[in-house]
């Protein structure tokens, strides 16, 4: 696996999408798989970026770690660290509808703005649709930080 840690600010967005490019093309993903890879980790990424540390901490402090690669059965895999507040990006759908947690609120946007038409829907918003319906997201609180793997097992067409 590639491993890299930078400050979570959009300057360190493009170090981490040619990682993990570099990975994929080395893994021998085809091109539709590696443009799923990149929109889904640049997804996941900006939302790290804008929401896991709230500009509460200077640059240094604020680190995103990543890795990248095939797991032991083969399928390609990232992982993303923060150690903001604890935030499950993935089991967001599962947030009873009277709870007021930053997910059930987030879960609410989102599926008003799935169910608006394109005209009506605000810009942004859908990183939490694609990264759930473009790869396979795990989320884990894990000593105090927020651990994200994504996996992209190849598509089955049929």
């Amino acid at each position: 696996m590639q491993r890299l840690r930078l400050p979570a600010r959009e300057e360190s967005l493009p170090q981490f999408r040619q990682l993990a490019l570099d990975s994929a093309a080395r893994a021998g993903l085809d091109p539709a798989a590696q443009a799923r890879v990149e929109l889904v980790l640049e997804e996941a990424l900006v939302n790290v970026v804008r929401h896991a540390y709230a500009g509460a901490l200077p640059d240094a402090e604020r680190p995103v770690e990543f890795s990248c690669g095939p797991g032991a059965d083969g399928v390609f895999g990232l992982t993303l660290t923060d150690w903001g507040p604890p935030f499950d990006p993935v089991g967001g759908a599962a947030a009873r509808p009277d709870d007021d947690s930053p997910e059930a609120e987030l879960e609410v946007e989102l599926e008003a703005n799935l169910e608006a038409d394109l005209e009506h829907r605000e810009l942004g918003g859908m990183g939490l649709f694609l990264i759930r319906t473009m790869s396979q997201a795990v989320y884990e609180r894990r000593g105090g930080a927020n651990v994200l793997t994504l996996r992209f097992p190849p598509q089955q067409h049929g």
